[in-house]
């Protein structure tokens, strides 16, 4: 097991987003995270010379945005893929830790 794992995911979109209709900005394929800055025009760069698009690339990027996506992980699959390495770890007498950080839409 590599000493660290960067994983990244994206939860679903909450109920005040859902009735402004926001737009889902972020593409998730394979490990690689697209955010896209809508105010920028497709096909073209910001005042500032931004792009459009910006990509990175995760461990793991886990796409939880649509429930009905054959993309969509679950929580199970983000613990297969990994809390089990984690466990595994400290079962062996290694240090482990998840550190976990954004928002949840809840409450």
């Amino acid at each position: 097991m590599a000493s660290v794992k960067v994983a990244v995911r994206v939860r679903p979109m909450n109920r005040r987003e859902k009735d402004l209709e926001a737009k889902c900005i972020i593409h998730m394929e394979t490990n690689k995270t697209t955010i896209t800055n809508l105010k920028i025009p497709e096909g073209g760069t910001g005042d500032s010379g931004r792009e459009r698009t910006k990509t990175f690339t995760y461990d793991f990027s886990f796409c939880s945005a649509d429930s009905k996506s054959p993309n969509y992980v679950s929580q199970e699959m983000v613990f297969t893929n990994l809390g089990t390495d984690v466990l595994q770890s400290a079962f062996e007498g290694y240090n482990a830790c998840v550190f976990a950080y954004g928002p949840v839409s809840r409450g």
